[in-house]
């Protein structure tokens, strides 16, 4: 499973150059000429960056170096940074289109994963790693399960993950497992199983689906220009007007 990060990172074109590079204070953002990619930071305590922050250094220079980050670096948040870039090159409207992927704009409701996913969650169990809106609405299901890294009432532990997930039959997980580590155990652990992940963070690529993932909700960044500025401005629910959603099914 670690070699889903070196498949991601060499499906990069080498010759992409990288227009810029923003740790804001709740999202990376990563710009190239076609396309910008965004991916959640990892912010504890909920608590942000005081203020966003432009790599210049990295300006110019080849996409798939900056993708390399999302193994992990010295640099706090690198693998948030490299999985910006990871999404720069696969979240990009002709790109997602050639391989079949639905994308709807800011304001559609549709392709939301429990919208969308609800038939299937008829009668199961259902974990989310991670919380997700409307995970508590879906109807019908047998029980939901929520694992948290910072559990609230409610909630389970993440090491409850190790028995539980192979447990559950449908398993949701957010995007930001890419950027802390923890995707390949978690693919792992819920091989054979309906794997969905959900999030900005998720790069919408079919080569997920050979590591066990088997849908796949993210973002296109509908409006460059208006995400770039609102990353720069350092709000997180200021980027979702700029932000279409995406979705990509076996």
């Amino acid at each position: 499973m670690e070699k889903l990060y070196e498949a991601l990172i060499e499906s990069v074109p080498p010759e992409v150059r990288i227009r810029t590079a923003i740790r804001g204070r709740w999202q990376a953002y990563a710009e190239i000429e076609d396309s910008g990619g965004l991916a959640s930071l990892l912010i504890p305590g909920k608590i942000p960056y005081a203020e966003s922050r432009v790599h210049e250094a990295w300006t110019g220079r080849p996409l798939r170096d900056l993708a390399a980050l999302i193994r992990g670096g010295e640099e706090e948040q690198s693998r948030a940074l490299g999985c910006a870039a990871v999404n720069a090159w696969f979240n990009a409207r002709d790109r997602m289109a050639a391989a079949g992927t639905a994308l709807y704009p800011p304001e559609s409701e549709e392709g939301h994963v429990f919208r969308t996913m609800e038939p299937e969650c008829a009668g199961k169990t259902v974990a989310t790693v991670g919380h997700f809106h409307g995970g508590e609405a879906l109807r019908g299901m047998k029980e939901l399960w929520i694992f948290e890294k910072e559990p609230k009432p409610g909630d389970y532990p993440e090491e409850a993950e190790e028995t539980m997930l192979p447990r559950a039959d449908i398993v949701i997980i957010t995007g930001m497992a890419l950027t802390n580590g923890t995707m390949p155990r978690l693919l792992e652990l819920c091989a054979g199983k309906r794997v969905a992940l959900s999030g900005p963070s998720v790069p919408m690529t079919p080569i997920l689906f050979d590591y066990g993932v088997t849908d796949l909700f993210g973002t296109l960044v509908w409006d460059i220009p208006g995400c770039r500025r609102a990353v720069l401005e350092g709000g997180q629910k200021a980027t979702w007007p700029f932000m279409g959603k995406a979705a990509l099914r076996l």
